[in-house]
């Protein structure tokens, strides 16, 4: 069976109404019933946090596909600098491993957000992850560019920044075939790695 580790903050957690959900990994589900999904999002984390834990949530459980969606709250005045974001995820993907990992790019944050959680640096972080991701010729989800398309009312809950039930909808309809092209090549070659061993 294919392992999937979801990495990011709460909007991977699935906050909904305030509190952590399942409602990321039941959206993949529907699209991949026999994938095990682990979900290892925690609120109000950024990149510099989650490399402390990388280890522990991502490395010690042995993945197949990662996901690694960070950047709302590194683009606070508490968040790391552009470049060390930049910096931080290519760790991240050396880490797990190009092959294992699919990078999703930042979403929107609200009108009443924009002081704390400016949709101008989003959009700087996101281009930098989608360049990044051309670099190190890894899978990348440019959930950014797809979001902007919509009212920031329609994906997001009143708090303007955590996602509606339509935004986790869109997320995963564009993230499923990047998971599929893994699972595919994941399946594959465990299935070499058995022949190999008789």
């Amino acid at each position: 069976m294919t392992n999937l580790v979801l990495f990011g903050d709460s909007i991977t957690a699935g906050i909904t109404d305030g509190y952590p959900s399942p409602i990321l990994s039941n959206e993949i589900r529907k699209y991949f019933p026999n994938i095990a999904i682990l979900n290892r999002g925690v609120p109000g984390d950024r990149t510099d946090l989650a490399l402390s834990r990388i280890q522990a949530d991502v490395i010690q459980s042995s993945p197949d596909i990662v996901t690694i969606f960070f950047g709302t709250n590194d683009v606070t005045d508490a968040g790391p600098d552009y470049q060390t974001f930049i910096a931080n995820i290519k760790e991240m993907v050396t880490l797990i491993g190009t092959q294992k990992c699919i990078l999703i790019t930042p979403g929107i944050t609200g009108t009443s957000l924009q002081t704390l959680y400016p949709n101008q640096k989003l959009s700087q972080y996101a281009q930098g992850i989608v360049a990044l991701a051309e670099e190190l010729n890894v899978a990348c989800y440019d959930w950014h560019s797809v979001a902007t398309e919509y009212e920031a009312s329609e994906l997001l809950q009143a708090d303007d920044i955590h996602y509606s039930k339509k935004a986790y909808e869109l997320l995963v309809q564009g993230l499923a075939p990047l998971i599929e092209a893994k699972d595919r090549i994941s399946t594959e070659n465990k299935e070499k790695d058995l022949l190999d061993k008789q």
